[in-house]
């Protein structure tokens, strides 16, 4: 480690790799997460320890915010996100209750994931 002007600077070799989200659920439901953990003023998860992420969770909440804003996504959209992201995890699609969300579900996630990619947040298209 260098020091310079009293400031500690680490060496490239030392900075954690950033690992992008496999896809938007994934990506949505970190942002969920962390959202949960700043709620209950918790300084992080100790999962995202590991590695850095290719953002910062209130990059996620613009993207959709705006995605909203433009209709693209829709407020059933948000709410349906909102509901099984708060539960972390999917709609069920065995559970004839939640199969109506599922779909929901889906459409909201292939009309994000595009826009995630874009930005640098998802890794490429992928079935989670």
């Amino acid at each position: 480690m260098q020091i310079r002007n009293s400031i500690a600077i680490k060496p490239p070799e030392a900075a954690k790799p950033v690992i992008k989200f496999p896809c938007a659920e994934e990506a949505w439901f970190w942002f969920m997460r962390s959202e949960r953990a700043r709620a209950e003023r918790a300084k992080c998860e100790k999962w995202d320890n590991i590695n850095d992420r290719p953002c910062l969770p209130d990059d996620i909440y613009r993207c959709v915010a705006q995605l909203y804003r433009d209709g693209i996504l829709f407020y059933l959209h948000l709410e349906v996100m909102g509901e099984y992201g708060y539960l972390d995890r999917y709609p069920d699609t065995e559970d004839d209750l939640e199969a109506v969300d599922w779909v929901i579900w889906t459409d909201a996630f292939d009309t994000l994931e595009p826009y995630l990619i874009d930005k640098g947040i998802v890794e490429c298209r992928q079935q989670c």
